[in-house]
């Protein structure tokens, strides 16, 4: 999610070539690797952001600053805030370049087809929806200085800590609530949309729903700015006059967080357009191209496909492309499944995975108690660690000197290694593991077998 809004840190410069091991010497199976942090303006200042913390834990050498947003931690390759191998400060991307076995047969491309982050979100980040791989690289030909890279972005969300955001158009049936009960609202739009959305059915047919939805939140969305002001500062009153006398909705609640935060911005009205998603620690929501959300509050776990694409249009002090936007979304009326991770038979009771509807990512929490063990067995694709909480061991195949890991650290292990993880001290050990779609890489590693596989299957 997000671009910069101030420089960030750039990763240490890497040595001179000639100290990186010769190509011919056998990769480890075990890389520790120092990370990235984003300043973006949403983000949780100072101490009170885990990511500041994991930062810190990660490099001896990094100060918190009070005074600064820290949003995200990037793990992986994109070049925006890539990742380098410690001790040497090798970028992660030219270490996979020189050692092209550590991603598997059955990843393609020569690069990490993920990107894993940590989110810490003080503040609303804008509406916003990522493009299918046609429309990035479309987008990507007309401005790339805008849309940096030609890949689509799908996404995955979970939450460390209560999170909130918006997601996805509500449905039929609560659109019209809002056209009948928010006059801000239903002013912009016009009695034209609005009485083809009080008498449209939720059965009438997907097209006409959608093409009312599409009409009306254009509408919305380009409505002049002095028209969209007036209409904010109304309902911002109408909202402040009815809490003295009953209770507000939460999602009205959030209509007034919004407008502190981002005062006269469109954003604030078309909130009520999307689902107000709340996410325990634990839960996850999957976001798929072309579908338009908010991040609102909180801190969790993010693994997208190597994409730093973000269409915009409110909420957001950044460039807006409202156009794009409105003609890009699918306007699906339906709320998000709600993952919670599934348990892998291997590594019960301690391992869950949450596998998402894509081919290039997939991430395991593991939360090991003090003194017990869990192993994961060889996966296909490289994986990257991240320690939370806690301490323990790692061990790789089998090896009799194991690692200590510790809360920041992050590490890379290459495809087709075993990994042994040991939690001690006093609490639980917790970790996340992003690595390639499992299920996706099994039914491209059955080409070996001479069965036939779709394409689609294969990552790169």
């Amino acid at each position: 999610m997000g671009a910069p809004s101030s420089p960030s840190p750039a990763p240490p410069p890497p040595p001179l070539a000639d100290t990186y091991p010769p190509p011919d010497q056998p990769s480890p199976r075990l890389l520790w690797l120092r990370c990235a942090v984003q300043h973006y303006e949403w983000g949780r200042h100072g101490d009170a952001s885990l990511v500041a913390r994991l930062a810190a834990a990660n490099d001896p050498a990094f100060q918190i600053d009070p005074a600064l947003p820290y949003a995200e931690l990037w793990m992986g390759t994109h070049p925006t805030a890539p990742s380098v191998v410690l001790p040497a400060g090798e970028p992660l991307h030219d270490w996979l370049a020189r050692n092209k076995d550590a991603l598997g047969s059955a990843v393609k491309g020569g690069d990490l087809p993920f990107l894993f982050k940590v989110l810490s979100v003080a503040k609303p980040l804008s509406i916003q929806a990522h493009p299918d791989k046609r429309l990035a690289e479309e987008l990507h030909g007309l401005r790339p200085d805008t849309y940096k890279d030609a890949n689509h972005k799908p996404e995955m969300a979970i939450a460390i800590t209560h999170f909130r955001a918006l997601f996805g158009f509500v449905g039929i049936e609560e659109l019209k609530d809002v056209i009948r009960t928010v006059p801000e609202v239903g002013g912009l739009i016009g009695h034209e949309d609005a009485g083809k959305l009080i008498t449209v059915k939720e059965n009438h047919g997907d097209n006409d729903a959608k093409s009312i939805l599409q009409s009306v939140f254009a509408k919305l969305m380009m409505a002049s700015k002095e028209t969209v002001s007036e209409a904010v500062n109304k309902l911002k009153d109408r909202l402040n006059d009815e809490s003295k006398i009953r209770t507000l909705t939460e999602k009205e609640e959030v209509i007034l967080s919004l407008e502190r935060q981002y005062p006269e911005d469109v954003g604030v009205l078309a909130a009520l357009l999307f689902n107000y998603v709340k996410l325990s620690p634990g839960e996850a929501i999957y976001i798929g191209a072309n579908e338009p959300h908010a991040y609102l509050s909180g801190e969790c776990i993010e693994c997208m496909a190597t994409s730093d694409n973000v269409v915009r249009a409110g909420l957001t002090p950044k460039y807006r492309d409202v156009k794009t936007l409105r003609d890009m979304l699918t306007y699906k009326q339906v709320f998000p499944e709600i993952l919670r991770g599934v348990p892998v038979p291997a590594m019960e009771p301690y391992v869950q995975r949450y596998t998402p509807p894509t081919d290039e990512f997939e991430v395991d929490r593991c939360l090991l108690p003090p003194g017990e063990v869990v192993v994961m067995p060889p996966a296909l694709s490289p994986s990257i660690f991240l320690v939370m909480t806690g301490e323990g061991e790692i061990q790789v195949d089998s090896i009799l000197d194991g690692e200590n890991a510790k809360e920041g650290d992050v590490f890379f292990v290459p495809a087709n290694t075993e990994v042994k993880l040991s939690a001690s001290g006093h609490a639980s050990m917790q970790l996340y593991r992003a690595g390639v779609n499992s299920a996706s890489l099994k039914a491209c590693n059955t080409v070996v077998t001479g069965k036939k596989i779709p394409a689609a299957n294969y990552v790169g």
